[in-house]
């Protein structure tokens, strides 16, 4: 796969110079487009530039500089804000628990030619319970948090807001 050098601009407007990897100029330009950088210029890479490191940023600026919810780049790296590897794991890890409750409920409902043992633990789990509450609130708070484009208030209220409800869950049940 071929390397193209680039220099684009970011969110705000700042020049970026790096490379990418891909498989020609056009997969290139809509690569970075995908991770909020305009290129101005992109052509293959030389032996030197594939060298380069972006000068354009810091380490510091591309691991503690607030910026929008989009993958950054700095060279053939692309790294992915934490609140989106978050929602990631909790997507997933929501989508395991819902599988196992379908699975216990159908075990109950109905004799299958066969036996999960740990689906009907998974079932009648209050700690199970809590914890599939806690992935769909963050979810939700989060997608909520991106809906709205909020800042820190917003997230502070959302927070307060999904500690409530759990709260109230885990007191009543």
């Amino acid at each position: 796969m071929p390397t193209y050098a680039y220099t684009a601009k970011d969110i705000g407007n700042k020049t970026v110079k790096g490379t990418i990897n891909a498989d020609n100029l056009q997969a290139a330009k809509t690569a970075l487009e995908e991770i909020n950088l305009k290129p101005e210029e992109i052509h293959e890479a030389t032996g030197d530039e594939r060298n380069e490191t972006d000068n354009a940023q810091t380490d510091s600026d591309m691991f503690f500089k607030p910026s929008t919810q989009s993958p950054k780049q700095k060279g053939n790296d692309i790294y992915f804000p934490i609140v989106d590897t978050l929602r990631l794991y909790a997507g997933w890890l929501l989508v395991g628990y819902l599988v196992a409750y379908f699975l216990g409920s159908y075990q109950i409902t109905r004799n299958l030619p066969f036996e999960i043992p740990y689906v009907s633990a998974f079932l009648y789990s209050n700690i199970i319970l809590k914890f599939t509450l806690v992935c769909f609130l963050f979810l939700l708070a989060s997608s909520i948090q991106k809906l709205i484009k909020g800042k820190v208030f917003s997230a502070i209220v959302l927070t307060i807001l999904c500690v409530g409800i759990f709260v109230f869950v885990h007191i009543n049940i």
